[in-house]
């Protein structure tokens, strides 16, 4: 989430998913960009009585909270960024991270172009949430691809 704030792309998540659920602790560490929650942003206290699998116990507090929160309510989708988006996959939690997501918003027509947004997260400090060199160039072939079967 906080890479999407970063670079204004915040509202692609209700445009995508509708409505999206955080965890009181998640919203606490946005509160200096998010200082009341947004309409389509609904806080709901922390689940530290939900069990996380072995697999993602070792998660950052942060994660813990949106996994546990996820669990706890049934999430069909979950907003992660690496190396936890690989475990809670191998744990069946279905997750996506930022690049995900726009990725997602430019196939439907939300984003008219990935790479500028991936240069900006890149140029303020969110190089974390990019996939591996090798992996983001084969982003930029599947979406040139994309481009040139829409032509």
């Amino acid at each position: 989430m906080q890479a999407l704030l970063a670079i204004r792309r915040e509202k692609l998540l209700p445009s995508l998913y509708g409505s999206v659920v955080m965890a009181q602790s998640n919203f606490a560490a946005l509160e200096e960009r998010v200082p009341e929650p947004l309409p389509w942003l609904h806080v709901e206290a922390d689940r530290d009585d939900v069990d996380l699998p072995a697999r993602i116990a070792g998660a950052a507090p942060l994660e813990a909270a949106t996994l546990r929160l996820a669990l706890g309510i049934g999430a069909s989708l979950v907003l992660l960024e690496e190396p936890i988006r690989q475990s809670a996959k191998l744990s069946a939690i279905k997750s996506y991270g930022a690049i995900s997501i726009l990725v997602q918003a430019h196939r439907i027509g939300l984003l008219s172009a990935v790479r500028p947004m991936v240069k900006a997260l890149d140029k303020l400090g969110f190089s974390d949430v990019l996939p591996p060199p090798d992996q983001l160039d084969a982003l930029w072939t599947a979406l040139d691809a994309m481009r040139e079967q829409d032509d």
